[in-house]
Parts: C-alpha cells; sequence; structure tokens
C-alpha cells in the first residue's frame, strides 16, 4: 500500500477533502503538494492531485493563467530592450500625462527597465503561483481576472497621490511589481482570514498558517526593498492598497 507524502511539510497525515472534490489535502499545512495517486480504469491511467514531475516540482491544468502574463511581460521586453521596435517612453506610467493617453494605464505594466526588472518581477508570479496553490485555490482563471481588476485600481490609487497629495505630474514608473504587490496582499489576507467567494466567483482559498508566516515576511521585505533608489515606493504602495480593497469586496 502507497503512502502519501506532502512534500511541502513531510507529513504523512494526508486527508482527502470532498468540500474541494477529493482532493488531497496535508492536515498539518494545508499544502497540496502531495504529489500523485496512480489508479487503472479501463486500461486508463488516472491520477489524483498534481502530476510530479521531480521533487517539488509540480504541474497543474491552472498554470496556464499564469503563464499570460508572464509571456506578455516575456515578448515587451524582447520588442523594446532586445529587437529594438518599440520606444518604452510612450508606454510608461506618466502622472501628467495618464488622462490624455489612457493605454499607458496598461502598458506601462508589461514593459521593464532592464533584465534584471523583468526576472525579479516574473519571479514573482511564480511565487504568487505556489502560494494560490498551497491555499486551495479552485478557480482555473482568477488569476487573470485579479491582475485585470488590479490595473486599473492601482493605477488609480497612484495617479491620485501624484496629483492631489504629491502635485507631481511629471511622476514615472513602470513594471509589473505594483500588481505583484496587490497580489501579495490578497494572498496574506486569504491566509488569514481565508476566502471562499470573490464577487460571486467561487474560489475556496483556505487560511493557512504556513502561508501566512512566509507572507509577512515577504510583505516586510518588500516594503523595505521598496525604499531603495529608484523604486516606486508609491507604486508598489498603491498596489498593495488595491489587493487588499479587492480582498474585502
Amino acid at each position: 500500500m502507497r503512502i502519501h507524502k506532502c512534500i511541502d511539510c513531510g507529513s504523512t497525515d494526508i486527508k482527502n477533502d470532498r468540500s474541494l472534490g477529493g482532493r488531497l489535502v496535508c492536515i498539518k499545512c494545508g499544502s497540496f503538494t502531495i504529489g500523485f495517486k496512480q489508479k487503472r480504469n479501463g486500461g486508463k491511467k488516472v491520477y489524483q492531485g498534481y502530476r510530479s514531475l521531480s521533487s517539488g516540482i509540480t504541474v497543474s491544468i491552472d498554470d496556464w493563467q499564469y503563464l499570460i502574463p508572464f509571456l506578455i511581460c516575456l515578448v515587451a521586453f524582447i520588442a523594446t530592450d532586445i529587437v529594438g521596435l518599440i520606444d518604452k517612453s510612450h508606454l510608461v506610467y506618466w502622472s501628467g500625462g495618464l488622462l490624455a493617453q489612457p493605454h499607458r494605464m496598461l502598458t506601462a505594466h508589461f514593459f521593464h527597465g532592464d533584465f534584471g526588472h523583468l526576472v525579479f518581477n516574473t519571479g514573482g508570479i511564480i511565487i504568487a503561483r505556489n502560494f494560490f496553490r498551497t491555499l486551495g485555490l479552485s478557480n482555473r482563471s482568477f488569476f487573470l481576472t485579479l491582475i485585470a481588476l488590479l490595473i486599473p485600481l492601482q493605477v488609480s490609487i497612484n495617479w491620485a497621490y501624484d496629483i492631489f497629495i504629491a502635485k507631481n505630474p511629471m511622476s514615472l514608473a513602470l513594471g509589473f511589481s505594483g500588481i505583484i504587490y496587490g497580489i501579495d496582499a490578497f494572498i496574506l489576507l486569504a491566509s488569514i482570514f481565508g476566502k471562499q467567494n470573490f464577487l460571486g466567483i467561487q474560489i475556496g482559498l483556505s487560511r493557512n498558517y504556513q502561508c501566512r508566516q512566509t507572507m509577512t515576511i515577504l510583505t516586510i521585505m518588500g516594503v523595505i526593498y521598496s525604499f531603495a533608489p529608484d523604486i516606486s515606493l508609491i507604486g508598489h504602495l498603491s498596489g498593495f492598497a488595491a489587493g487588499a480593497i479587492l480582498f474585502i469586496l
């Protein structure tokens, strides 16, 4: 008889959660990274949970929603920094020109200053994917839905600060980090309180103590990093505020 083992914490205390369609869940830490149990039904293999490619590396049918923003950022970087087809100055966030050129609200998030900037932000997508899996995300397109809502909300908060508080019409910014901070805020609050539904959509996020601890540390480190030179502190904080607002909805 094969015994399942949690890849994240090593516990063998595993249960079948009927509320999640019989999905394997670690009772100790709440992780879904259990590997897979192979069965045979009519000569075909049926897998429960995730296919394990190697130790700690798994693939889900939901991963397409994380791949899309990653590819957009990558293609945008190739078009600007490698091929030189696009001038980034016409696409970045510009507080004084946002109303006249509203396309900047969207394009500013997918273009980056350099390769290191791109790697840092797309790495955030991978981290978010793993946390959402740990919390038990059940909706296959929620990540894209969250991004679509975060973009206008984060930019609106950032713009309102620049224009009405800082009185700075020449504030410039670019990169996906504002959205990453919004996603982080949503994950942190979900790990503390849980979130079963979002705007009428069932997402099935469960509270998780381990996730909460890790996200708290990452959030503190992220805020400290935001004070570094050439980093948009308001861009990051407005993203975090936007994520918190969406969580409350």
